[in-house]
């Protein structure tokens, strides 16, 4: 699956936002840091997980950051099936301070590939507000311990 895709997915279906951080930090790291476009949707994943949380302060330093991003790189953004134009207007909604799910808007043949995918579950509502705590971290941390490990020998 693209990762817009996923991110897509994981946005609207499973309203998992550190997973929507997950999928596109990847990528955008995997291409040298230089598309801001993917930072915008990025930093709209993180506000809603903020927002979610209850970090409302946090999450309203975020939005701006977001739509002012959304807005310069639209026309990149839109040919990715994001419907750019529909979620600029919903920045107001999004600015509320209860949170409540906004699906992400997209284009047609993004929505209907998003709607043929299988669904899961939704996890534990607790999980998923509170994932970035309680999420297995051990590859991380044996990644860690392994290259300080490195540096020790040299």
């Amino acid at each position: 699956m693209h990762p817009i895709e996923q991110f897509a997915f994981e946005f609207n279906v499973q309203h998992d936002y550190f997973e929507c951080h997950e999928v596109l930090e990847e990528l955008w790291q995997a291409g040298q840091r230089q598309d801001e476009s993917l930072v915008a949707l990025i930093q709209l994943a993180v506000a809603r997980y903020h927002h979610r949380r209850g970090n409302v302060a946090g999450a309203m330093r975020t939005y701006p950051k977001a739509f002012q991003k959304l807005e310069r790189h639209a026309g990149s953004l839109s040919s990715q099936g994001i419907d750019v134009s529909r979620l600029l207007a919903l920045q107001p909604l999004f600015m509320q301070p209860d949170y409540q799910h906004i699906p992400l808007p997209l284009a047609d043949d993004l929505e209907q590939r998003i709607s043929s995918l299988p669904i899961e579950q939704l996890q534990d509502l607790s999980f998923l507000r509170h994932k970035h705590v309680l999420r297995d971290r051990q590859d991380v941390i044996t990644a860690r311990q392994m290259a300080l490990a490195a540096r020790q020998k040299k």
